[in-house]
């Protein structure tokens, strides 16, 4: 939301699933929480720490993967042994899962109470304040520190310092989180420990003014989108295009902001080249039948005006290929813009008629409610 209101509306929109690609490493780090969530809650007495873990990540993996099989984008990834990061992902649940049983079991909130910081450790413990706009869960509450388990990286380049930093996002959130945790415990935590899939954890000072301006600000941002809901402003007044904004952003695909915005000004700093066309003949086959190319003439995006083949397009994976004839406007996000100038479709590229293009409008009914994330 700090970064595009529209981008935070989209993520619980209904209806646009088939246009979004998902992530093999968010699925990882899905599957990877799961874990985590029920491994303290195993009877380690009727079964073995090693196979109760083998047991879950299974049964997390293969729902991660069923759910991708059957989505129109995500099929293409294939085998979860096949997705980037998977035995890293994997080892590491078992190192992680044994930490957290070595903790005291999870004492229930109510039982505790404000007033004394909590002694037990709570886990996954779902947390509410101001008056319902602000909840979060946190992967661990213990003595007076807050543990948060992540599946990506921890740092970010900072452009004003020009050095590595604590990513600004998972801080924000930790301090969100002790601010919770003081609410509903009576007690300030101290700090915030981030633990990511490999390596040492990173430790974050949580002071209580920090906290407190965290959450004024989350919630200031939560008002203002719930009052341009409320009054039914246009999807493009939610949005606040720019190349850092929309670097990373999944919808692009989708969002009518970014391609009213986007510009060749914007080539190379997007993740992969973003482009808006007409077709001026039928795709032809190549490779004896294996792929197909198509030649668009490219009229927005973030190239510049010209007439681009792109290929190879493997059917199976791009199905959409197969309802675009002469004429039709298509789109394609997350080309490779090789040092020649071609665009070549990488695995995470996507095609689209610009006909199949959802519209987007503002719900009749809202939720003002903000998650962790702030």
């Amino acid at each position: 939301m700090r970064s595009c209101m529209l981008r935070a509306g989209l993520s619980r929109a209904t209806g646009i699933s088939p246009f979004i690609l998902g992530s093999p490493k968010g699925w990882l780090g899905s599957a990877y929480h799961e874990v985590l969530e029920k491994i303290p809650r195993v009877d380690l007495a009727t079964e073995s720490l090693d196979n109760a873990i083998e047991r879950l990540w299974s049964q997390a993996i293969a729902a991660q993967h069923q759910r991708a099989s059957r989505h129109p984008l995500d099929r293409r990834f294939g085998s979860p042994v096949t997705w980037p990061g998977y035995h890293v992902a994997r080892a590491s649940v078992r190192l992680r899962a044994g930490d957290l049983v070595t903790f005291t079991v999870a004492a229930p909130v109510a039982a505790t109470g404000p007033g004394a910081f909590v002694s037990a450790t709570i886990r996954e413990q779902e947390f509410i304040a101001c008056n319902g706009k602000l909840v979060g869960r946190p992967d661990v509450v213990r003595a007076d520190e807050v543990v948060d388990y992540k599946s990506g990286g921890l740092f970010e380049y900072d452009e004003n310092s020009q050095v590595e930093v604590v990513k600004s996002a998972y801080v924000r959130q930790l301090r969100i989180y002790g601010y919770l945790v003081k609410e509903a415990l009576g007690s300030w935590p101290i700090r915030g420990l981030l633990l990511p899939l490999a390596g040492t954890g990173v430790e974050v000072s949580l002071h209580p003014a920090e906290c407190e301006q965290e959450v004024l600000e989350a919630i200031a941002l939560l008002d203002a989108y719930n009052a341009k809901v409320r009054a039914q402003a246009r999807p493009a007044e939610f949005a606040a295009p720019s190349p850092a904004a929309c670097k990373w952003c999944p919808y692009k695909l989708i969002c009518p902001a970014f391609w009213q915005a986007a510009s060749p000004a914007w080539s190379g700093h997007l993740d992969g080249a973003a482009v808006e066309g007409t077709v001026p003949e039928a795709p032809r086959s190549i490779h004896g039948g294996a792929a197909l190319a198509i030649t668009v003439d490219v009229q927005a995006g973030s190239e510049g005006p010209r007439r681009a083949e792109i290929a190879p397009l493997n059917p199976a994976v791009h199905s959409s290929i197969a309802t675009v004839g002469v004429g039709d406007h298509v789109r394609f996000v997350s080309l490779r813009v090789r040092p020649d100038g071609v665009l070549t479709p990488t695995s995470r590229t996507i095609l689209v008629r610009v006909a199949d293009v959802p519209s987007l409008g503002i719900a009749g009914r809202y939720h003002e409610k903000a998650n962790d994330q702030g």
